[in-house]
């Protein structure tokens, strides 16, 4: 029961940070409003300015005291080396970004892949990201028309799925936003989710990786369930909310 406890905590550990931030911050925005209430307009400004000054300091102090929370509670946790996850994660985002930026690649499809296959050891003419993911990720981001759509990385998350004496294993969803769409491709281009598993040794180096792009059931079902927990703004009338939407 404990390690089931402890497993829960460490694949959450960043969703209760977000949460508890996403806390503070509306309990803040709560006694900005209600300090304000009666008072007329000039001195409501002035002590608005002062508030928002003193407020914007409570909160960095309670995210970096989260954060030391955070990693407080990794360091915790069994056979979890924080700094290596720390450099993983790194690695991982990294690999992530290379195999998406085919998207606004001029290369053709085997131009990409031969390009992948003598950057990194681990991938081959057998891997299914070459065979799989590079062409249909290419086709469907309009790579394979010419110039296709440039895409900046919105949102971000891995986790160790397993640890098995000095290897570990992580999976992870990525949402990628259009920032600029090919000449020929259609302007309303959405956003794209990326699943992606990769495993990597004791000195780093990458022994695995594999990458599936969503399904268009999958983009909604995770686009729903990022809206669900994001944060409001302050000030928003909008249901609160914890991650980026697509």
């Amino acid at each position: 029961m404990i390690k089931k406890i402890k497993d829960r905590l460490r694949q959450h550990a960043g969703k209760l940070l977000i949460g508890g931030t996403g806390a503070l911050l509306a309990f803040s925005v709560l006694t900005l409003g209600s300090s304000l209430v009666g008072e007329d307009s000039a001195a409501s400004d002035t002590k608005a300015d002062a508030l928002v000054q003193r407020l914007e300091g409570d909160l960095g102090n309670a995210r970096a005291r989260l954060e030391r929370r955070h990693a407080a509670l990794l360091a915790q946790l069994p056979g979890v080396d924080v700094e290596r996850v720390d450099r993983d994660t790194v690695t991982g985002r990294s690999l992530l970004l290379s195999l998406t930026g085919s998207s606004a690649s001029t290369r053709t499809v085997k131009e990409q892949q031969a390009l992948l296959d003598a950057l990194y050891s681990f991938l081959d003419h057998e891997s299914r990201v070459l065979t799989e993911f590079v062409p249909e990720w290419m086709t469907a981001t309009g790579a394979t028309q010419g110039s296709g759509t440039t895409y900046t990385l919105a949102y971000f998350d891995i986790d160790v799925s397993c640890v098995q004496a000095l290897n570990y294993s992580y999976t992870g969803v990525a949402r990628l936003d259009p920032v600029r769409v090919g000449p020929d491709r259609n302007s309303t281009a959405k956003s794209e989710f990326v699943v992606f598993a990769y495993a990597t040794s004791q000195d780093g180096t990458v022994t695995l990786l594999d990458a599936y792009r969503a399904s268009r059931r999958t983009r909604d079902a995770l686009a729903a369930a990022a809206d669900k927990d994001q944060p409001a703004e302050p000030g928003s009338t909008a249901t609160p909310s914890a991650k980026p939407t697509g």
